[in-house]
């Protein structure tokens, strides 16, 4: 379980990191002029490259490592010790 959570939560934090790289600029723009998403994703592909847009991926993905696999291993030893817990009361 904890090999399939980190390797989970990691493909879902680099799929969407272009999507929070957009987000936080446009949170971070000190102008009041509001452009679209789409704009402001265009404008970053474009003046920064595929890089630009994947900016902060590595820490991202080592902590979506590290964070899926605690998850999902909690999640299954819980489940787990509950299970038996109300195996043994029947």
């Amino acid at each position: 379980g904890a090999a399939y959570g980190a390797a989970s939560t990691a493909i879902a934090q680099l799929a969407t990191t272009p999507l929070d790289v957009v987000r936080n600029r446009i949170m971070a723009e000190k102008s009041q002029e509001s452009s679209s998403y789409v704009d402001n994703f265009v404008d970053i592909a474009k003046t920064e490259g595929v890089v630009g847009l994947f900016a902060g991926a590595t820490p991202r993905f080592g902590k979506a490592l590290l964070s899926g696999a605690v998850q999902f291993a909690a999640y299954e030893e819980t489940k787990q010790t509950i299970g038996r817990f109300f195996d043994r009361r029947r």
